[in-house]
């Protein structure tokens, strides 16, 4: 039987203290908010986490839409998973709401994979600008003693800054990858903006030629530093010209799974308007996970992803 090596649980997806620009759902551009989501329900948070470790996965991710740390129901990740192989691999904003990074850090370090902690500058400016009401400043002290907390007591959790490559900090992204080698975090993480907004189209690194020149060209100053950190993402980019068809494999497909706020199965992480025209794929109340991985409607897509006009377009390949 094939399954996923990782699932994501999208607990609570209407939840956050912040309005980043990219964001689908809490951008300060989405005029048309999408009807409030209710929160996973604990019955249904503690039915998808022992079916995940009941086939073995290695892997969940708790919620990337919306800030995890603020789901009221988080520590059932903790407890279900302290005594199990399974790993928790965490993105939060940083802002470590309710008790804190100190108190967050000695609940969250016994189950880590790896952390990533979003952050879009180490200006506070440029920073707040994209993560709307951010605090730059605690963002970093934060960073700082997490990194601190890990060292002394589990050195072997990975700790990566997760950035959205974007025009308005394209300059600053250096600067955050020196920070990161500075206080020993594992590695810088990236990706090229979804546009979902008309806004933040000038935004993108790929909306024109001399876009993707200037990010090539970033590309060449920072190769120097890629024996000291792991700079995950950070690849040229190649013209529209350039490109006959897909050659690379989506990294998610056949890989991973995803499973929303009401219990349903989602085989991509796109953004939610454009994934659904990949098809429906049941609910966790109904279907396992496995059922999913060794259906003839999956394996057929992962046949024919590249014909996708979503998969033609993604920025995360």
């Amino acid at each position: 039987m094939k399954k996923p090596w990782r699932i994501t649980i999208d607990t609570n997806p209407d939840q956050c203290n912040l309005n980043c620009i990219m964001c689908d759902t809490h951008s300060i551009y989405n005029k048309k908010p999408l009807e409030h989501r209710k929160a996973m329900k604990k019955k249904l948070l503690i039915k998808s986490i022992d079916q995940a470790l009941s086939i073995g996965i290695k892997e969940i991710i708790p919620s990337t839409m919306g800030e995890p740390l603020m789901y009221q129901f988080f520590d059932i990740f903790l407890d279900k998973t302290i005594n199990s192989k399974t790993k928790l691999n965490l993105t939060t904003n940083g802002t470590f709401p309710i008790y804190g990074v100190e108190k967050w850090a000695k609940k969250l370090l016994p189950v880590l994979s790896d952390i990533k902690i979003s952050i879009n500058s180490l200006k506070d400016d440029v920073n707040k600008r994209i993560m709307i009401n951010d605090n730059t400043f605690d963002k970093i002290e934060n960073i700082k003693k997490f990194v601190q907390l890990r060292d002394l007591y589990y050195p072997e959790v990975s700790i990566t800054l997760q950035v959205t490559f974007l025009e308005s900090n394209l300059s600053e992204l250096e600067e955050i990858i020196l920070f990161a080698i500075k206080y020993k975090i594992n590695r810088v993480k990236g990706h090229q903006l979804w546009v979902t907004f008309d806004e933040i189209k000038n935004e993108s690194l790929q909306k024109n030629k001399n876009s993707i020149i200037k990010w090539n060209d970033f590309i060449d100053t920072i190769e120097k530093y890629r024996n000291k950190i792991e700079l995950s993402n950070f690849k040229k980019i190649k013209f529209k010209d350039e490109i006959s068809e897909i050659k690379n494999d989506c990294p998610f497909l056949g890989e991973e799974l995803w499973i929303d706020q009401e219990g349903t199965f989602n085989i991509c992480c796109a953004p939610s308007n454009k994934r659904v025209s990949l098809g429906e794929w049941g609910n966790i109340q109904t279907k396992s996970i496995e059922s999913i991985f060794n259906s003839l409607e999956y394996q057929n897509i992962l046949q024919t992803y590249k014909q996708q006009d979503i998969c033609k377009e993604c920025s995360l390949r």
